[in-house]
């Protein structure tokens, strides 16, 4: 599978998904601070688990379809024509 994203981009992608997981996994559970109405929490909770599941799904693949979209790609052996030694991250 082809990919679109350097080291660099990938860990942030990893790290912030893993995050953004956890905090939607809170807000799920009632633990928001800032939402008051039960319903309000569900789904704010729902959407960013979502969101930080997604994230971290395309830091684990190295492939993103924004990235493709707008034909970024911030790998470096891809711009150097190097071997992809760097895939596991």
């Amino acid at each position: 599978m082809t990919h679109n994203m350097g080291r660099i981009e990938k860990v942030v992608r990893l790290l912030l998904g893993i995050i953004l997981f956890a905090v939607g996994w809170l807000v799920l559970g009632g633990y928001g601070v800032f939402v008051s109405a039960v319903t309000n929490v569900t789904v704010a909770g729902l959407v960013i688990a979502i969101i930080g599941a997604v994230i971290f799904i395309t830091g684990l693949a190295s492939w993103c379809p924004v990235n493709a979209l707008v034909h970024h790609n911030s790998c470096e052996a891809c711009r150097t024509g190097e071997t992809h030694r760097h895939l596991p991250v």
